[in-house]
């Protein structure tokens, strides 16, 4: 009987951590497009809050999301604020922890004088850290 020798183990891990990358890129794109905010520009903070609040929630639903229906996500979001206040504030405070996160780490290269504008890359940054 053989086992998986270390490279495959490396290989497998290495393509499953891919394979993740590539949804969460996907999905923020989605919330990109659900907040209708465009991939190429930069978004303010509270924007970017909003983007990973919409992240989170299509995450959390799964294959059963709609992805397409920006008017659709943003009448559900207004609902989960006044019904699901728990899971909303969860979703509010995950996303500011991480924001929060990427900007500690970055405050040396953070002009403090200017508002700070967060681009796609530096988004899908933060959501990989969550």
């Amino acid at each position: 009987v053989h086992g998986l020798s270390f490279m495959d183990v490396v290989l497998t891990t290495a393509t499953l951590e891919e394979l993740i990358l590539d949804e969460s890129t996907e999905l923020l794109s989605a919330a990109y497009v659900l907040n209708r905010h465009e991939r190429s520009g930069s978004i303010s903070r509270e924007s970017l809050q909003e983007v990973l609040i919409s992240y989170l929630i299509v995450f959390e639903s799964g294959t059963k999301a709609n992805l397409a229906d920006a008017a659709r996500h943003q009448r559900m979001k207004q609902k989960w604020k006044t019904m699901n206040m728990e899971s909303w504030f969860t979703f509010v405070e995950f996303g500011e922890d991480a924001l929060n996160t990427f900007n500690f780490l970055r405050h040396d290269t953070i002009n403090p004088f200017v508002p700070v504008v967060y681009n796609f890359q530096a988004a899908s940054q933060i959501v990989r850290s969550m």
